[in-house]
């Protein structure tokens, strides 16, 4: 029996430390707090904060099944922030749910495969380039129509539509 086990990573920005390690999963109970940005503010950067959120997930084919698992993080040591504004850490948690948002439906697009054993990884590879595509600009968006948490009224129309998609995808939190 062939087994083939693969991971991928997907991350906004640079990931510079080891998986799993300086990391919080997310979850609907937790909200960030400023101590969970541990990272070196860039002295330069126009923004007040930063968040690294990273999505990976591993692949198990065997012959005729296959196994996925897909996690959603946040990266403590990476990120940063030099404000300490509450609508900012609530913009902040916005990217995080983001994120989790694209997890939740880079589950449902695994779940849906059509198992092709000669392309799978090629095929989950590519699913996970789509997804990735569609969380950048997702989150550009974001950042543009709040102006970084600037525009309060829209910081708190896009708390609420974010929340309102991850009740969507609910199937396929974990």
């Amino acid at each position: 029996m062939k087994i083939i086990t693969l991971h991928f990573l997907l991350a906004v920005g640079i990931i510079n430390t080891a998986f799993g390690q300086d990391s919080i999963p997310w979850n609907s109970a937790y909200h960030l707090k400023w101590e969970d940005f541990q990272g070196k503010p860039e002295p330069n950067s126009e923004f007040g904060a930063i968040s690294r959120c990273a999505i990976k997930y591993s692949l198990t084919v065997k012959e005729n099944t296959y196994n996925y698992k897909v996690d959603c993080e946040f990266h403590t040591k990476i990120s940063w922030t030099k404000d300490f504004d509450s609508v900012g850490l609530r913009h902040e948690q916005g990217h995080f749910n983001i994120a989790e948002l694209f997890a939740r439906k880079l589950r449902k697009r695994f779940s849906t495969y059509k198992f092709n054993p000669s392309k799978i990884m090629q095929d989950f590879r590519k699913l996970f380039e789509l997804n990735n595509k569609e969380r950048l600009k997702m989150d550009n968006l974001y950042d543009q129509e709040t102006d970084f948490s600037r525009n309060r009224p829209k910081q708190f129309y896009w708390n609420k539509k974010i929340l309102i998609e991850l009740k969507k995808y609910q199937a396929y939190s974990q």
